[in-house]
């Protein structure tokens, strides 16, 4: 038992010391080259970590930048409704539930940037942020404002 573990560790050894690069396959990522006997299906550089333990793994990079455009859309969308409640929640606390159009102006509000903006026949409008619904009543131009139940 013990030979056999010694003669796998010698061809463990002179199998990586005998790297080809015949196929000329490359990272997608760095462009640097996949030696032959590495698995077929692999197109990224084994992830490793450098001497300051900091991780190098060229498929999460690749996949970041062809997400980027998206993930950026989300960040601003995600900074919007953080800004509106944040705004939403100061409003509240000194002006109350059932506030103006002016309010809404005074506190950088704007109803068309919700999540979802729903018109109804009679002409209310009812906006839906994050964790409030502004329901907007144009005849008398007030709003009330409501707050979403946690679940």
């Amino acid at each position: 038992m013990l030979y056999f573990r010694k003669k796998c560790n010698e061809n463990m050894n002179t199998q990586f010391s005998q790297l080809t690069y015949d196929n000329q396959r490359k990272c997608l990522n760095c462009d640097k080259p996949i030696a032959d006997q590495e698995h077929a299906t692999r197109k990224y550089c084994e992830k490793y970590y450098d001497q300051s333990g900091k991780v190098h793994d060229c498929k999460t990079d690749h996949h970041r930048t062809i997400d980027k455009p998206e993930r950026e859309v989300q960040g601003t969308l995600i900074r919007d409704q953080k800004f509106f409640t944040k705004q939403i929640i100061e409003m509240i606390s000194k002006k109350g539930y059932e506030v103006t159009t002016d309010d809404l102006n005074a506190y950088d509000i704007s109803l068309p940037e919700s999540l979802k903006l729903e018109i109804k026949s009679n002409g209310i409008a009812i906006s839906h942020f994050l964790q409030y619904t502004i329901t907007s009543y144009p005849t008398t131009n007030t709003h009330k404002i409501t707050r979403h139940e946690q679940q």
